[in-house]
């Protein structure tokens, strides 16, 4: 899969996943593709030089959040730690044929972060040519996100990524079994102005940590 396919395939399941449930007003359709497609050629001028080359190491304990949380397991080799009153939201079609297969959120309403509307969503998209950690953070920045650090969070190698245009953030890995996969995380808002709402997006993509049912 080229560069052009991989992210466009990355950015219509952030605009399905948060343009939904009040995280956006604008409907959206199949043809974001295309759109997506769009923003990625306008945004390939970015230099990889961009990519920060320092890597973070988190650990991350369920008393750092700042919100009683319970942990959602993945099938995937993952869990996260979430706000317990947020609840996960059914996928139509449309949005698991972009790579959509888990998205929560708070409906509004949040102990956390007041009434302030946030989500989370999971998505997947085929690695295709890309192999390394330093590959998978120059194609993002190449495609136009823009605060990418790479990182190890909980054991897990990532990139953090954001993007203002969409009004979000998120971290993304490759598959631990199924490395042609790329799994990415992503919350909005990011809470850019607001603490309350950031501390608990960063505690969110923090937690992200390896599972095994064994």
């Amino acid at each position: 899969m080229t560069m052009k396919k991989w992210m466009a395939a990355l950015l219509a399941a952030l605009v399905l996943a948060l343009g939904c449930a009040g995280l956006a007003e604008a409907d959206v359709n199949v043809e974001e593709t295309a759109v997506a497609e769009e923003a990625v050629e306008a945004a390939e001028a970015v230099a990889e030089e961009d990519v920060e080359s320092v890597s973070g190491h988190i650990a991350f304990t369920e008393d750092m959040a700042p919100y009683e949380g319970r942990w959602v397991t993945f099938e995937d080799g993952f869990k996260l730690f979430l706000p317990k009153e947020w609840s996960r939201i059914d996928l139509d079609e449309t949005q698991q044929q972009a790579g959509l297969f888990y998205r929560a959120e708070n409906g509004g309403s949040d102990s956390a972060v007041g009434d302030t509307a946030m989500g989370v969503a999971v998505s997947f998209v085929r690695a295709g040519e890309l192999k390394t950690l330093d590959e998978l953070a120059a194609d993002f920045a190449s495609a136009g996100f823009g605060e990418i650090n790479k990182l190890d969070i909980n054991g897990i190698p990532c990139i953090s990524f954001a993007r203002a245009a969409g009004d979000y953030r998120g971290v993304a890995f490759y598959h631990p079994t199924h490395s042609n996969y790329v799994l990415a995380v992503y919350i909005s808002p990011t809470g850019a102005e607001d603490p309350a709402v950031n501390d608990v997006g960063s505690a969110i993509l923090c937690s992200v940590s390896p599972f095994s049912k064994k």
